[in-house]
């Protein structure tokens, strides 16, 4: 994702919020995955992303909370154009990896 797509997501976000947390994260994870360098994410803001997900996961959270994530590709219906979060992306509390509902595929209805 580029910066201008990144602050159009964020833009109506707060700073210290957890959505904005969520997509610090997300993309420097996939810019250490893809081996991709990220000019606009720093190490110092992932980690503080890190610890605003963290305090948040634990406080909202008890022993029997889990989260499974769907078994998604980038080919969503859902994608807003931006690399925004489908409302798919994350699955609470399933028993099994599922195909996401939102994925584009002729098979999928």
């Amino acid at each position: 994702m580029n910066k201008n797509d990144f602050e159009f997501l964020t833009k109506d976000l707060k700073e210290n919020s957890v959505r904005k947390a969520c997509y610090v994260a997300r993309e420097y994870l996939r810019c250490k995955k893809y081996n991709v360098p990220s000019s606009f994410i720093t190490e110092e803001e992932f980690y503080n992303a890190l610890n605003i997900l963290l305090a948040h996961s634990y406080q909202t959270s008890d022993d029997k909370t889990i989260v499974e994530e769907w078994r998604c590709e980038s080919d969503c219906d859902r994608n807003n154009g931006f690399f925004g979060f489908c409302p798919g992306e994350f699955q609470i509390n399933g028993q099994k990896r599922t195909l996401c509902k939102y994925y584009i595929d002729p098979a999928n209805k």
